[in-house]
């Protein structure tokens, strides 16, 4: 009787432990920070307008199939690995962290690079 309570905890214990294993179509998770920096850079662009005209909507189309161009994915593959995360909180905030600092970055060089060097007149 006590090898049989021995073998079930033995199994149950095993049971809890299982080995998550990633999907094969998930990308890793420093390029996957670079699709979604894009992403929000191409969200942005659609937000504020930058590219209104009659065509409006193929334009918003383009601007996303853009991002999945130079990232050489598609839109299924990027949905895929976006619910993967979603499913994920924890892992998703630490991928957005860096989002925010890639972003933030690009802004600093933006206006870095907007901003006239003085003069000196004597």
């Amino acid at each position: 009787m006590k090898l049989l309570a021995i073998v079930l905890v033995f199994i149950s214990i095993m049971a809890c432990q299982k080995k998550v294993e990633k999907p094969d179509y998930l990308i890793e998770e420093d390029g996957f920070v670079e699709v979604l920096t894009d992403f929000q850079t191409a969200e942005a662009i659609v937000r504020l307008g930058y590219n209104r005209t009659s065509d409006s909507l193929i334009l918003n189309d383009s601007v996303f199939a853009a991002v999945f161009r130079k990232h050489g994915i598609t839109e299924a593959v990027f949905d895929s690995n976006f619910s993967y995360y979603s499913n994920r909180p924890k892992e998703f905030e630490k991928l957005f962290e860096k989002v925010i600092t890639n972003l933030s970055t690009k802004s600093a060089k933006i206006q870095e690079k907007s901003v006239p060097e003085p003069t000196n007149k004597k």
